[in-house]
């Protein structure tokens, strides 16, 4: 499950997005990181370290994963993302046994690699080793693939194209303006095609970064990350289990509601019930 491919695209671009998430490092909440390259490439090591030890030393090889895991977070908590990370970091939570973060981190990655062979056949191999399986009921299915129409382009490239389409727009616009009456058919002709061209890139992805904001808010994610969790029909661990079945880690849920500490999650089979936040990892 290694990539070094995408260890390397991550790589630059930790090195090229260095100054801009310095100001990221410098929030409170994080640490600053001195070397963000230096700190990829001993995360990535640890994670091949772990590989190589697999059959000879299983012990030193899940503490090298869990090192591993941890370097990618430090980086991820620093202000640092993108597809490469987030799939970087899934495989060492799987490698390690943390299904429900590996998936979290893997659906997390979806954003920036969709189609991505790799991610979509380390994130099927976690998905079979979910214990607790439910069939997924008909609008889900429908949302989902009325987003994956869109997500053939990473929103990491539809955002700048967006930027460009808009600005170029309104400078054609200026220079339809400026030309007047008095320019030839054939310039007017290829402003007019070049406005139209910008003007509907523009407006189609402007409309799907909007329409991923949308559903993002309309259908938050969820994935359970601990064993043994019971849903509760009320946010405190004194109400009674919403229902008899204990869920394990890697069950995956849309967020209905949050409350201090708590979240009301649905099952994919429609039922729903109040887990503690700790419980719950978001893509």
């Amino acid at each position: 499950m290694s990539r070094l491919a995408a260890m390397r695209v991550l790589a630059m671009g930790v090195s090229l997005a260095a100054s801009g998430a310095a100001f990221a490092a410098q929030a409170p909440s994080t640490s600053p990181i001195a070397d963000p390259l230096a700190a990829a490439q001993a995360a990535q090591a640890a994670y091949e370290r772990g590989v190589e030890l697999l059959r000879t030393d299983p012990a030193a090889s899940q503490r090298a994963f869990v090192e591993s895991a941890a370097g990618w977070e430090r980086l991820r908590a620093a202000g640092f993302g993108g597809g490469a990370l987030e799939f970087n970091l899934g495989n060492a939570y799987l490698q390690s046994g943390d299904l429900g973060r590996a998936i979290a981190r893997y659906l997390a990655a979806e954003r920036d690699l969709p189609g991505d062979a790799d991610l979509a056949g380390n994130l099927a191999q976690a998905r079979a080793r979910v214990a607790s399986s439910f069939e997924r009921t008909g609008s889900t299915m429908l949302v989902e693939s009325v987003a994956r129409a869109w997500h053939v382009v990473p929103a990491s490239v539809r955002q700048p194209l967006f930027w460009a389409a808009w600005i170029g727009f309104w400078l054609l616009s200026c220079a339809r303006m400026a030309a007047g009456p008095a320019a030839s058919a054939a310039v007017r002709s290829t402003l007019a095609a070049a406005l139209w061209t910008t003007g509907i890139v523009a407006v189609a992805t402007g409309g799907s970064l909007l329409a991923d904001d949308a559903l993002r808010r309309m259908n938050p994610k969820a994935v359970l990350v601990e064993p043994d969790i019971m849903l509760r029909k009320g946010n405190g661990d004194g109400f009674e289990p919403a229902f008899a079945e204990s869920l394990g880690p890697g069950v995956e849920c849309t967020v209905l509601e949050e409350r201090p500490g708590w979240l009301r999650v649905q099952l994919p089979d429609g039922r729903a019930g109040w887990v503690r936040e700790s419980q719950a990892e978001r893509p």
